[in-house]
């Protein structure tokens, strides 16, 4: 559905010389080693300096991170504030803070670990001169060096991730949005639920109950590292499929709209997300014991697993759904023990990249 839907036009209106002013949210905590860096970027940005808000809300780094985004205020002229929070609470309640603060006529929510291309803002912003449009996300291009397993599945996984993203978009609405670079309206942004952890997912969802579209645009690009070792990519992974299903129970009222287009979409989704790795359980073990009872099933197997593994596609392809379904069911784990993963550690090895 991805691919065919990704040829297709969004069917909006779009206006490319409407100019609204933006509040740029970064929340923050212990990111010194990516914070001017983060400045540097959005300094460089295409988009009237004197319609841009920047504001940081910094959530008690013990790093001095806040004291580094105001030399780079100072440096770079910002217009907005740098905002401390004595308590760190979750990305979720620094959004709301930097909310509040906020007074452009759009919001635009931004990682402190992610990069735009200098067109990327203002690409973003000609989507919602569209009225029937609430939020507006980009799509991931990896900055990892080298080519080492864990980033040649996470591209992978990324390049079909990207159309579907997109396809939906075109179709109405994609229930999956990246807080890399999210958009809205600031009067159709009441707040982040500070409950979830997956507050752009949340927040697209909010919009589609509200009636509203939430897209992926193909021209909305960022950059974000992507872990080049096991072990950070699963934590990384986890969670954030852990914090998609969160926003999906919090909006599971959509199901009940299946003669649109977004209720079509949202259950597939949820299937894709929270049901097909469960099932993956079973239908595995059923093969195994399939395979024990024919042994000619199993030279089969065999033969079919040697050419998954001598052909580097299929290697990284059939790599790429094994660990995905592994990683959504530690995920759906972390969910029902109650570990809700509203704050976390910082994935240290994307600082080296």
């Amino acid at each position: 559905m991805g691919r065919l839907a990704s040829s297709r036009g969004y069917g909006l209106t779009l206006s490319k010389e409407w100019e609204p002013t933006v509040s740029i949210i970064v929340p923050t905590y212990n990111e010194s080693p990516v914070v001017e860096k983060k400045l540097r970027n959005l300094a460089e940005i295409d988009y009237p300096r004197e319609k841009v808000e920047l504001i940081v809300v910094d959530s008690a780094s013990s790093d001095g991170t806040a004291r580094q985004a105001r030399r780079a205020f100072e440096e770079m002229g910002f217009k907005g504030a740098v905002l401390e929070e004595t308590e760190r609470r979750g990305k979720a309640s620094g959004l709301n803070t930097g909310l509040k603060r906020a007074s452009g006529e759009l919001v635009c929510i931004s990682d402190a670990e992610c990069l735009w291309n200098k067109e990327t803002l203002r690409n973003a912003v000609k989507y919602l001169s569209d009225p029937s449009v609430g939020s507006v996300s980009g799509v991931h291009a990896s900055q990892a060096p080298g080519s080492s397993l864990p980033v040649g599945m996470e591209n992978s996984y990324r390049s079909i991730y990207r159309a579907v993203r997109i396809g939906e978009s075109k179709i109405h609405s994609t229930p999956v949005a990246e807080g890399e670079i999210q958009l809205f309206r600031r009067a159709d942004l009441p707040g982040f639920d500070t409950r979830i952890g997956g507050d752009d997912t949340d927040a697209a969802l909010a919009m589609v109950e509200k009636g509203l579209r939430a897209i992926s645009a193909e021209d909305v690009v960022f950059f974000e590292p992507t872990p080049g070792v096991w072990g950070a990519r699963f934590r990384q992974k986890i969670r954030r499929g852990q914090h998609v299903i969160q926003a999906f129970l919090g909006h599971r009222r959509l199901f009940t709209r299946r003669s649109t287009p977004a209720g079509i979409i949202f259950p597939m989704e949820f299937f894709l997300y929270a049901v097909n790795p469960i099932l993956f359980v079973p239908f595995a073990a059923l093969t195994i014991w399939v395979v024990a009872i024919f042994p000619l099933l199993l030279y089969l197997a065999l033969a079919g697993l040697a050419v998954i593994v001598l052909v580097p596609s299929l290697r990284q392809m059939g790599a790429t759904y094994l660990t995905n379904n592994v990683i959504m069911l530690a995920a759906l784990y972390q969910e029902a023990r109650g570990n809700k993963q509203l704050t976390w550690e910082k994935i240290e090895e994307n600082r080296l990249l």
